[in-house]
């Protein structure tokens, strides 16, 4: 059996509904964990200090969900979102990652690992998790912590155009079609597929598909822990 993990993208108090929501879609789907990438300060002005959404996020994690920290504020430097860490110097991308890292523990969130958006990963990025107290981080294509990396490539849509929310669907059920035989891979949900029934449908679809191939949920720390020494990925990952 092979694994799986779901990713659950730009969690934050603004888009709690939409993420409840993605993570009921795939709970009437599969049984197991999913990821959810939490971004600290969504926008530079939300914060989980105050609200309920950081007791839905303990829950989750009680329940066996993963926190992941996801950027600082989802905001690139010129003020758009994503890409927060490309063109910025190893000092910034330490300090963001450790104020972020700071936050969520303030609101009572403890983050198993860093996943930046966009997977934007200057090379900075693995020294400043360790600083900041995270045990991994991801690539769009890879799992790394300090001693050790395996493969993980990631499938997902795409909704900020027309003309990706009409081809993403169909290139990203090929990819999941050619990574068949891949010991893990990734699937990133957004909220914003949420916005679009087709996509809402299409996220469905691959979920299924990704599950037809003998995978098995399962979180980026699972992945991990079982490495062997030389850090490349059994199928026995998803054994249960």
């Amino acid at each position: 059996m092979k694994g799986l993990v779901i990713a659950l993208h730009d969690v934050a108090p603004s888009t709690l509904g939409e993420t409840a929501r993605w993570r009921a879609l795939v709970a009437d789907i599969t049984e197991g964990p999913v990821s959810l990438l939490v971004v600290p300060r969504y926008g530079g002005r939300e914060s989980w200090r105050a609200g309920p959404g950081a007791e839905w996020l303990r829950a989750r994690r009680r329940a066996g969900d993963e926190a992941v920290m996801h950027g600082y504020s989802h905001l690139s430097r010129d003020g758009r979102d994503g890409c927060e860490l490309r063109g910025r110097d190893a000092r910034s991308i330490e300090v963001m990652i450790e104020d972020g890292a700071r936050e969520l523990r303030a609101a009572g969130l403890e983050a198993d690992g860093f996943i930046s958006p966009s997977y934007v990963h200057p090379p900075a990025t693995g020294a400043s998790c360790r600083s900041a107290g995270l045990r991994w981080w991801a690539t769009r294509t890879a799992l790394r912590c300090e001693d050790r990396s395996c493969a993980l490539p990631s499938v997902g849509l795409g909704a900020s155009t027309a003309v990706r929310r009409l081809l993403s669907p169909a290139a990203a059920t090929l990819a999941a079609r050619v990574l068949a035989a891949v010991p893990v891979v990734r699937l990133d949900l957004h909220p914003a597929d949420l916005r679009h029934s087709r996509l809402e449908r299409s996220g469905c679809d691959l979920l299924e598909l990704l599950l037809d191939q003998d995978r098995r949920p399962l979180t980026h720390a699972a992945v991990l822990e079982a490495l062997p020494p030389d850090g490349q990925p059994q199928p026995a990952t998803a054994r249960r």
